[in-house]
């Protein structure tokens, strides 16, 4: 009698409906796996493509008694023509917090004009590319007591 039992019962993976089952979860773990790992890849040379980059070769300069001049290294070729703009804040000695000293604004032959009542000698001033509403990392540089003049 258990021969007839035995022959009779049959697990669901060797009917065809089970077969057909298993080769459909089979088909799909494999495309997962291939369109999870490509939208990763495409999703990381996306934000390595949108990364601001951190502003480099600041210099400081006197342009008279009432205005400084901060210069700062073009950014890349990519950033010029995307309309980055150039936004600084000034820490000034004994202060903790920092002092908007211009919104982010368009810098001509990247070089700003700033009142040195806004940065007075000793304050530090950070400087950052700005980009839509996303801001790079900032760069930053010190006011001397007497800046060279331009």
């Amino acid at each position: 009698m258990s021969l007839l039992t035995d022959a009779a019962t049959t697990s669901w993976t060797d009917t065809t409906g089970g077969k057909v089952f298993l080769a459909a979860v089979l088909v799909l773990l494999v495309n997962s796996v291939v369109f999870v790992s490509r939208r990763l890849i495409r999703m990381r040379k996306y934000r390595r493509r949108d990364t601001i980059p951190k502003v480099r070769g600041l210099t400081i300069s006197q342009l008279d008694e009432n205005f400084l001049q901060l210069q700062v290294s073009p950014p890349t070729n990519t950033y010029e023509d995307s309309g980055v703009r150039l936004a600084v804040a000034a820490q000034i000695p004994g202060e903790s917090g920092r002092h908007v000293v211009t919104e982010p604004t368009p810098a001509p032959q990247n070089t700003l004009v700033i009142p040195k009542d806004a940065a007075p000698p000793g304050s530090t001033l950070w400087v950052n590319w700005v980009l839509g509403d996303r801001v790079g990392p900032s760069g930053s540089v010190r006011v001397p007591e007497s800046p060279p003049a331009v």
